[in-house]
């Protein structure tokens, strides 16, 4: 049997011919079910299957779908591409929940960060430094990450950290010098890790459920139309907000800040060393968050560069200048 589906139940018969190519009865109808070969990481990025075409274009391949988030995660003011590839034939099921939808084995997530050479101008080219990858392989989430080359026409599976001496041109024409720290395998366990359980951080339903640039549909809507999400529809879930939108409170802009860029790890379960515990989940009541009595300590924390001081400890080496505004606002208000 040739061109099966993986992960899909067949009904068949068998029938045998002899040496005089006599055909014989067909036997009694059997069920077979294709298993899915489970994904790796492989060397190098080109064989992973994520984009097609010139790699550097980061052209999603066939099957791969473009995703955005309402609020996003702060990395040196880098830009992202995030996308996912689900299994042929399977979706992202909901689990009465407005976070993490539930995932299908052999589901890969993929986000790339780069710098566009001039901000004023981002048809000038941009410089691609990594394309992180979460594979979902036996119920287990697996973590890797592909550096790309200087040449921007390939990226190499990579477990260990560096960093990467950036520069580029901001919205104002000024000459920007970031040190972009590369995150080792063991750094990613330090955010996408919960109780000895790793798990994606971006993709939850309520980050997810909003309009986003590639359609003028409801981002929820649009999966569900393409059959990547079942179970759910945008009027059932809540919205994070996105922490930009200078229309919205204060209060709401600076929780979905902290929501998305610290709670991963300040929650219970979460990486916080033992002494400060904060957490700045959406849902948590705010007398139990911890944000009054370490008001001070947040904002400390948000404006130091100092590694071993600063918050986020990774992912960050410059100062987010419009959040620390914000979140500097939000705290006078309290």
């Amino acid at each position: 049997m040739q061109n099966l589906t993986a992960g899909t139940a067949y009904s068949f018969y068998v029938t045998a011919l002899d040496a005089e190519e006599n055909e014989s009865g067909q036997s009694n109808t059997l069920e077979a079910f294709t298993i899915q070969q489970p994904l790796s990481f492989l060397p190098l990025l080109s064989q992973m299957g994520v984009f097609g075409g010139n790699l550097s274009d980061l052209d999603p391949a066939n099957g791969v779908q473009l995703y955005e988030i309402n609020s996003t995660l702060f990395t040196d003011y880098a830009h992202k591409q995030r996308l996912i590839r689900l299994p042929d034939g399977q979706s992202m099921r909901f689990n009465n929940s407005n976070l993490l939808p539930t995932f299908p084995d052999n589901t890969l997530i993929a986000k790339t960060f780069y710098y566009n050479l001039d901000e004023r101008d981002p048809s000038l080219g941009k410089k691609i430094i990594e394309t992180r990858i979460l594979l979902k392989v036996n119920g287990t989430w697996l973590v890797g990450d592909y550096i790309w080359n200087t040449a921007q026409t390939e990226a190499t599976y990579r477990e260990t950290g560096s960093t990467e001496a950036i520069s580029y041109i901001d919205g104002n024409g000024n000459a920007q010098n970031v040190d972009y720290q590369i995150p080792s395998k063991q750094d990613c366990f330090t955010c996408h890790n919960n109780n000895a359980t790793t798990f994606p951080i971006g993709p939850k339903l309520r980050n997810l459920n909003f309009i986003p640039s590639y359609t003028n549909q409801n981002q929820l809507d649009y999966l569900t139309g393409l059959g990547l999400l079942q179970g759910v529809t945008s009027g059932n879930i809540s919205v994070l907000p996105n922490w930009e939108d200078e229309t919205l409170l204060i209060d709401d802009r600076a929780r979905a800040y902290m929501d998305v860029n610290c709670a991963h790890c300040h929650q219970p379960g979460g990486s916080v060393p033992p002494g400060f515990f904060l957490d700045f989940r959406l849902e948590t009541a705010f007398g139990d968050t911890g944000i009054y009595a370490n008001r001070g300590e947040i904002i400390a924390r948000f404006q130091s560069t100092l590694p071993t001081y600063r918050m986020p400890q990774l992912g960050r080496t410059v100062i987010h200048g419009e959040a620390l505004q914000m979140l500097n606002e939000y705290i006078d208000s309290l």
